[in-house]
């Protein structure tokens, strides 16, 4: 496959391809429209003996989507408020199909998506607005983004066992105007049994997670002090991410607990994407 046009089918589904939009050593990105209807990401294996991560990939996403939709209507049970949902499935893409492809080698191809996205180009990689854009985000900015991250980890390691293996700026995907935040690639993921992901595993996602919050924040996680972007002062905030970069926690949850009681006592209310130069 290369980046001319092209028709991909699978039984009744037409996937026309477009152009490669990122590679790895084991697939390569490209988007496509699904069905003359939606746009969408196409996935697929380098080669065949890279199958299994793509397989790995959809995989882990078949069983977040069944995991969300249990807890969703086990929550739908005692929520007080109607309205609230947990949302747990914003947190990772949508798999919209998942084949063999022997017009391409007998590859494994994943078609992807995300929820109430129309235009995959809105999803971008966090680690875009340093290394691309010499830009930073402010300090209530990244609590966001920190926050869904630390979500997202609880749901992986706590409701799946499942640990991530890159929560680097590169596999977190961000909506600056909806404010959605997605780990994208779980094809590295590490499946554990009895859905127990070890404290010490854990800890090593969480500190990579809060190092990838500080250099967001334009700062470096191994000396340099977080910025205070000249309007407010929220050191216990920003001690908190030092203390998580540092490997202070073994457990999503506590961490997750920990930020939200910490934030709550700074910020209330929507705040829209901040960025800063560098």
């Amino acid at each position: 496959m290369d980046d001319c046009q092209l028709e991909i089918r699978n039984g009744p589904h037409l996937y026309q391809v477009g152009p490669m939009v990122a590679q790895t050593e084991e697939c390569n990105y490209y988007t496509c429209e699904a069905d003359g209807e939606r746009e969408c990401l196409l996935q697929i294996a380098t080669d065949v003996s890279q199958n299994g991560t793509v397989s790995r990939n959809a995989h882990v996403l078949q069983e977040f989507l069944r995991r969300s939709d249990e807890l969703e209507a086990e929550y739908a049970k005692v929520r007080e408020n109607p309205k609230s949902t947990l949302r747990y499935n914003f947190g990772f893409p949508e798999l919209v199909d998942s084949f063999v492809s022997e017009e391409q080698g007998h590859r494994r191809v994943n078609i992807l998506a995300f929820r109430n996205v129309a235009k995959v180009g809105q999803m971008v990689p966090l680690s875009n607005l340093r290394d691309r854009d010499g830009l930073r985000v402010d300090l209530r900015t990244s609590a966001w983004i920190m926050g869904k991250a630390l979500k997202m980890l609880v749901f992986a390691h706590i409701c799946n066992g499942v640990a991530v293996n890159d929560v680097s700026g590169d596999n977190i995907l961000i909506d600056p105007d909806q404010h959605y935040v997605v780990i994208f690639d779980w094809g590295g993921s590490k499946l554990f049994p009895e859905e127990k992901v070890s404290g010490d595993i854990a800890r090593a996602e969480i500190t990579q997670l809060a190092r990838t919050i500080i250099k967001a924040l334009g700062a470096n996680p191994e000396t340099g002090a977080i910025p205070d972007d000249g309007k407010e002062k929220c050191e216990e905030y920003k001690a908190y991410l030092t203390q998580l970069a540092c490997g202070k926690e073994r457990s999503a949850k506590r961490a997750h607990e920990e930020f939200y009681r910490i934030v709550d006592s700074l910020w209330k209310g929507f705040y829209p994407f901040t960025t800063l130069p560098l």
